[in-house]
């Protein structure tokens, strides 16, 4: 039988009874579609693939809905079955079309139902996509879900979006829960358009596979999240269980075009602004001091500390990354502003060559981590005076070569401090002031002089 498919759920981890084919009761990945069957089950001798529709295939009387059900190995079709395209669904080495008729819901006598017949996709069927389904007058055309742009996302309101952008970053989250002490995992991705706007995107993986192609560069379409505003007022999105992630485009491709280069912001101009059109600007300035260093070998899994092992005793993870974090402050004459950098960017930012940066990452493979804070003149650290590397740290960050003037551009964060209230004294007198936190930007790509 042909069918549209018109709305897809994310796959995730549930709760399933056992099924016809020798499936045991259990977790196992699922997800479902809710689709419009076009005409009525037509036998065949063959597999007719993707073959143009028959009219035999279009004749209906009134359009009924399903709701595909996909499980266990089945699930592999969730990257092909996309809403507004047509399909059809072949059940193969079997010719009683019962099988490819749902079964509805039974109720008491008196009550109408408008639920959709449930149907449960097995093992051995296939979906062939139908290119031209449209050639027959019988057949309607599909309506596509509107998709907007990030910036579109956040000057609408409401509160179901499906939308697309690029992904700029991707930071794993990890959110401990205080009752039960387990750990569930997530990721934030920050996606822009070619306007330099930018949006945080957080994704709940507690119970749900980790979607491929969430990479810098690549481009996604993320259907049916949901629109939130924070308490800032800040707009974001998050995972729902009737979400779904595809991946449009990859990144890096010889023919993609460069985006437009981000407007240049003035400091003190973008401290004061509130709007969420300026996420992303261009800043010039001149480095006033480092407020904060960070390397460290992590775990893969968990995140904490590894030296000759994850320090966690709830974990065996044998495999770790390098991290690495720096914050410093910027003026460039209308205002500061602390900005942070990480991963590749601090190397760049401490003019470090790749032998160099080889050989830091290796002499602190022992001790897993190494915070220093030079915080200008007052150059303090947490561990050992006598230790070379943090000698080396610490004149390093205090050098002339890292005072130095600096082409950044930079991504307003979210989470601005309020305004804090201060007490000053004066001989013998108090004064009380508010002072406006600085500006905090994340460094997104750091320019040659």
């Amino acid at each position: 039988m042909v069918i549209r498919v018109e709305q897809k759920e994310g796959v995730s981890w549930r709760n399933t009874g056992a099924g016809a084919e020798d499936q045991e009761a259990g977790l196992r990945l699922c997800f479902s579609v809710k689709a419009a069957v076009i005409g009525p089950v037509v036998s065949w001798r063959r597999d007719p693939k993707n073959e143009p529709m028959t009219e035999k295939e279009s004749e209906q009387k009134q359009e009924r809905k399903v709701v595909l059900v996909f499980s266990g190995v089945c699930t592999r079709w969730f990257p092909v079955l996309q809403p507004g395209c047509f399909y059809r669904l072949i059940a193969a080495n079997t010719q009683d079309p019962s099988v490819l008729i749902g079964c509805g819901v039974s109720g008491r006598s008196g009550v109408d139902l408008h639920a959709e017949s449930t149907l449960q996709v097995r093992r051995g069927w296939r979906f062939h996509t139908l290119t031209r389904p449209l050639l027959l007058p019988t057949c309607r055309q599909a309506v596509p879900p509107t998709v907007l742009s990030v910036s579109e996302v956040l000057d609408c309101s409401s509160e179901l979006v499906c939308f697309q952008g690029v992904v700029s970053e991707r930071i794993s989250v990890n959110n401990r829960t205080a009752h039960s002490g387990h750990t569930h995992s997530g990721v934030r991705l920050t996606l822009c358009d070619q306007a330099g706007r930018s949006l945080q995107v957080y994704l709940d993986l507690s119970h749900t596979p980790y979607p491929p192609g969430l990479l810098p560069g690549n481009t996604l379409l993320l259907s049916g999240f949901q629109r939130r505003l924070s308490r800032t007022g800040s707009v974001y999105c998050t995972y729902l269980p009737v979400s779904s992630i595809t991946v449009v485009s990859l990144g890096d491709t010889s023919s993609a075009q460069p985006p437009p280069p981000a407007p240049i912001m003035h400091l003190g101009e973008w401290a004061l602004s509130s709007k969420q059109r300026c996420t992303v600007g261009q800043v010039k300035g001149h480095v006033v001091c480092f407020l904060f260093l960070q390397l460290q070998w992590s775990c893969s899994l968990c995140g904490s500390v590894y030296t000759q092992g994850c320090s966690s005793s709830q974990c065996h993870s044998t495999s770790s990354v390098f991290q690495s974090k720096a914050k410093l402050v910027i003026d460039d004459g209308t205002g500061e502003a602390h900005v942070w950098f990480s991963a590749a960017l601090v190397r760049a930012l401490l003019g470090l060559a790749d032998g160099q940066w080889e050989g830091l990452q290796r002499a602190l493979r022992v001790r897993g981590h190494i915070r220093v804070f030079p915080r200008g003149q007052s150059q303090v650290c947490d561990g050992d005076a006598d230790d070379f590397l943090l000698h080396f740290l610490l004149c390093l960050c205090s050098s002339d070569v890292m005072i130095r003037p600096l082409n950044l551009t930079c991504r307003k964060r979210t989470n601005q401090r309020p305004e804090e209230v201060r007490r000053f004294t004066r001989g013998d007198r108090e004064f009380l002031t508010r002072l406006a936190p600085p500006l905090q930007l994340t460094c997104l790509h750091l320019h040659p002089d």
